[in-house]
């Protein structure tokens, strides 16, 4: 207890910067939503605030003159007051969990009553301001207890009961990694707080509280990086899969030549644009490589799919990107436009690469491709509950074109072009079609354009871009 009087303003300083960093961190966190972390940014500031305080009256208590006696009080107000904004935002950030984690349909009704004690906590705390029901500042600016302050004890320990109680309700809905540091932030604080209240001079029962917040990041953190893990796995299980499926038609289609011959170049045809397959089979060792003078790339992604999938199982998210994409594919056969793959909620085409000639207005019939994606999202909105929207972005210009690999090949597209048009795509708004100059030079007299704007491009500085 001694070490802890003679270095309890270092450690408050000490933590103080902890709480600093963690948010920042907690603002530049990826892969973690809004509200979740503005209740952690806020539960941080709460814990530095009272942390503040603390040093505050710790360090001008005892300390003579006016400009002392106002510093004292006002750092116990505030020292006070955050003690319950932290347990108040603590209460919201629980109401996240089990609406999130937990899948309650609306807010436990004991966390509504801790967030009317904290009104009633804050209705105390005024009036023991004015009749001085919790402390006194003596004429040396000390501060001393009086036997009011119980009551701020009561409200506190009331509130964080009801929390625990809410708990232990619905523990077995609670994944162990949520319920432990729920319970270790209430428990923890309840323990330092009955000590502090015996061991008068030592704010036992604030440092505690803002450690348990330090956890509670920490724990946060961890179960960021275990829905990443399963993502990934995600991810290897359906390549795996997609793997032995792929294995398994082979095998079977071996049994006749003639037949299997067919499928293969079914499959191929499907993978590779015709004139790529057919070379492809007359020279499977034969590095096949382009360089296209002239074609026009388009990207789409859908809006918000992070967060959107991170509410949905594997399979709801896999039926619908396969269910739009179907539509996508349908449209480009249609409409002689060449897709070249999707990338998790990314969807790649382009047109031009024939090498026999370069097409006039293929800039236009990529153009009028976009649009029809556009009501492709918005026929399929009219059958799901969740309404989707994709930016678009166009690009044209000169690319490289070719097939990786020898077993498991793919047929790709490399050059600024494609990487511009990806820039398009992400610099484009909702149900846009957003493209650059070079396609606006030759689309500009056959449609209505919004525009210049400029964008950003990495390697590239400045570029105009035009919405239709």
């Amino acid at each position: 207890m001694e070490f802890l009087r003679e270095n309890q303003i270092s450690i408050i300083n000490f933590i103080q910067g902890i709480c600093a960093i963690i948010m920042l961190l907690t603002l530049i966190t990826k892969n973690m939503s809004r509200s979740r972390k503005m209740v952690l940014f806020f539960l941080e500031l709460s814990a530095l605030c009272l942390l503040t305080a603390v040093e505050f009256s710790y360090t001008y208590r005892g300390t003579p003159g006016h400009f002392a006696y106002i510093v004292v009080r006002l750092s116990k107000i505030l020292d006070h007051f955050f003690a319950l904004m932290t347990i108040f935002v603590f209460n919201i950030y629980m109401k996240d969990v089990f609406l999130h984690e937990v899948g309650l349909k609306k807010s436990p009704v004991l966390l509504n009553i801790v967030d009317f004690i904290f009104l009633l906590g804050i209705s105390c705390l005024v009036v023991a301001e004015f009749f001085g029901l919790y402390y006194k500042i003596d004429e040396t600016n000390n501060y001393v207890r009086q036997n009011g302050r119980i009551v701020s004890y009561i409200i506190l320990f009331v509130s964080l009961s009801l929390q625990l109680v809410c708990l232990i309700y619905h523990r077995k809905k609670i994944p162990w990694r949520n319920f432990l540091p729920l319970v270790l932030f209430i428990v923890f604080p309840m323990i330092m707080s009955v000590l502090q209240f015996f061991a008068n001079g030592l704010a036992l029962g604030s440092l505690s509280t803002v450690g348990m917040v330090i956890v509670l990041y920490v724990f946060e953190l961890q179960n960021l990086n275990l829905a990443v893990e399963r993502a990934h796995r995600l991810e290897v299980e359906m390549l795996e899969r997609y793997k032995k499926e792929l294995e398994e038609t082979v095998r079977i289609r071996t049994r006749e030549l003639r037949v299997a011959n067919e499928k293969a170049e079914h499959l191929l045809l499907n993978i590779l644009p015709k004139e790529v397959a057919k070379e492809l089979t007359e020279h499977p060792n034969r590095v096949i490589a382009h360089r296209i003078p002239k074609a026009t790339v388009l990207f789409t992604d859908i809006v918000g799919f992070t967060k959107m999938s991170s509410g949905m199982s594997a399979d709801e998210t896999v039926a619908m990107l396969n269910e739009m994409f179907s539509l996508f594919d349908e449209r480009a056969e249609r409409e002689g436009i060449e897709k070249i793959k999707t990338i998790g909620d990314a969807y790649m085409a382009v047109v031009g690469l024939s090498s026999k000639s370069v097409e006039n207005g293929d800039e236009a019939r990529m153009i009028r491709f976009a649009h029809g994606l556009l009501d492709d999202v918005r026929t399929f909105n009219e059958t799901f509950p969740v309404k989707l929207q994709i930016r678009v972005g166009i690009n044209t210009g000169a690319l490289v074109a070719g097939v990786i690999g020898k077993t498991k090949f793919i047929y790709d597209i490399w050059g600024d072009t494609v990487n511009v048009a990806s820039r398009m795509e992400s610099t484009g708004a909702p149900m846009r079609i957003h493209v650059s100059e070079s396609t606006y030079g030759y689309v500009k007299n056959d449609f209505a354009w919004q525009g210049p704007v400029q964008v950003e491009v990495k390697g590239k500085g400045l570029m105009n871009g035009y919405f239709l």
